[in-house]
């Protein structure tokens, strides 16, 4: 009776022993239920506010507080090394510059050492799917032999009982690289489950680290990525190889298929003509190209939400990102400071003022020094004046005008109306005709007095011996 008195007596509950966990308990419902934090990234943080008490308690804790999901049971499988690998896509909301933004994550992972390549991008087109496919074949430095893909309509366009119609894109790409693509069958994603469940830890690990400061932009995203994969994901110990994936890799990649010889280029490209306001067409918007491609006719390579302008085989005049918004004219800084530079009226009119003659660029030079802002003014009116009276008969008055100074409009119009000998250059370089201040008359605002050019005339009469005494 003892026994059975001592046997089924109460135990009085003992005392829970205090944890050194105890004092991060809040910290650590947030992180876990709010932000979805894992409890690698968790011991992060507690760690550098001065936790110093285990992992395994952590993640004991976690495991009581994360929502569980339901899950189906399904056969986990295995494959040899450089025969599969896996490509999936997932959604995600990121700060870009402050701003939450709709980005999607392409992601690889071989089947074997379960190494994981990611590209992040704004739009997941097929040319965009297509060229991350070319990066993580590049990185990885060959080609696994298989690839396992949902019937995402970057790679499946139409799908029947017995067949798939691929995306002609990614057949060429396919085709190019020399890989199987294995479409599943809808709704089996524990077909693939290789690369399903790494997106898990894509959003706990690496982009919840970043969830309350976010990136600078895109290209800011993919390099913190690029950072992440080399110093966390591909060099920690898998929890179900119990290796790392870098390690494992070494063994796979002498199996893989090689490179071929030429990269396949999955830009969507089109020729375009620039047009007057050096810009060319793309959708419904235009884009700027430097002004001295105006009339050209170039090549437009659009990928991953980047317009390229291309002269030749590869080189990138312009790179634009591109807007959403329609019916737009987007101007780069650089191509308008250009344009304002040479197409001015004052740089415009003088190449084509420099074509009268031999005496046109001192003229020019001289029309800047006296004349200042109003030199276009005047270049343009005698530009005029040479379609009615010639270009051969402005170019000598240019060059008298040279002679005598007067660097303005009106000085070589009184000189074309006083010469008519114009078109016989002269022959003797003495003394001006003392007549030449009759061809001065009526200059008007921007011409020197009568009295500058005479005393200018009466200079060069006494010759260069007479000191003027």
């Amino acid at each position: 009776m003892k026994t059975v008195r001592r046997r089924t007596r109460p135990k009085p509950k003992r005392a829970r022993r205090a944890s050194k966990l105890d004092p991060f308990r809040p910290l650590v419902r947030e992180r876990v239920r709010t932000e979805g934090w894992s409890a690698v990234l968790v011991l992060e943080e507690l760690k550098a506010l001065g936790y110093t008490g285990g992992y395994s308690v952590l993640k004991e804790f976690v495991r009581t507080i994360r929502p569980q999901s339901v899950r189906r049971p399904h056969l986990r499988f295995e494959t040899a090394e450089g025969e599969q690998a896996q490509v999936d896509l997932s959604p995600y909301e990121v700060l870009l510059a402050g701003v939450p933004t709709d980005v999607v994550c392409f992601s690889c992972v071989l089947g074997f050492s379960r190494w994981q390549y990611l590209r992040l991008f704004r739009h997941a087109d097929a040319h965009a799917v297509c060229h991350a496919h070319v990066l993580a074949f590049e990185e990885l430095g060959g080609i696994p032999r298989e690839i396992l893909y949902d019937r995402m309509k970057q790679v499946v366009l139409e799908s029947y009982r017995h067949r798939v119609v691929m995306h002609p894109l990614f057949e060429a790409m396919r085709v190019h690289y020399g890989f199987r693509a294995v479409p599943l069958a809808p709704g089996y994603k524990e077909g693939k489950g290789k690369v399903e469940n790494p997106f898990g830890y894509v959003e706990r690990n690496f982009l919840a680290r970043y969830r309350r400061s976010g990136f600078a932009d895109l290209d800011d995203l993919q390099r913190k990525a690029v950072a992440w994969l080399r110093e966390t994901a591909w060099v920690r110990v898998h929890g179900t190889t119990r290796e790392r994936p870098s390690d494992r890799l070494e063994r796979e990649r002498p199996h893989l298929l090689p490179l071929p010889e030429r990269r396949f280029d999955a830009a969507e490209q089109v020729v375009r003509v620039v047009g007057d306001d050096f810009c060319v067409a793309w959708g419904s918007s235009r884009y700027s190209v430097p002004p001295c491609w105006a009339g050209h006719t170039l090549k437009v390579r659009v990928l991953e939400g980047r317009l390229e302008v291309v002269v030749g085989e590869n080189d990138v005049i312009a790179t634009h990102e591109l807007s959403d918004r329609k019916h737009q004219r987007h101007m780069l800084p650089e191509h308008e400071a250009a344009f304002r530079e040479h197409s001015s009226s004052r740089h415009v009119l003088a190449e084509q003022f420099l074509r009268l003659g031999p005496a046109a660029r001192d003229f020019v030079d001289g029309l800047v020094v006296e004349q200042r802002s109003a030199a276009g003014y005047h270049m343009s009116r005698i530009l005029g004046l040479a379609e009615h009276v010639g270009a051969l008969r402005v170019g000598e008055a240019l060059r008298h005008a040279v002679r005598y100074g007067a660097f303005d409009f009106n000085a070589v119009a009184r000189i074309i109306a006083g010469h008519t000998d114009l078109l016989a250059p002269p022959v003797s370089t003495g003394p001006l005709p003392q007549h030449i201040g009759r061809f001065l008359l009526g200059a008007g605002n921007h011409q020197r007095s009568l009295a500058a050019y005479e005393k200018y005339l009466s200079k060069l009469s006494r010759g260069p011996d007479d000191d003027g005494q």
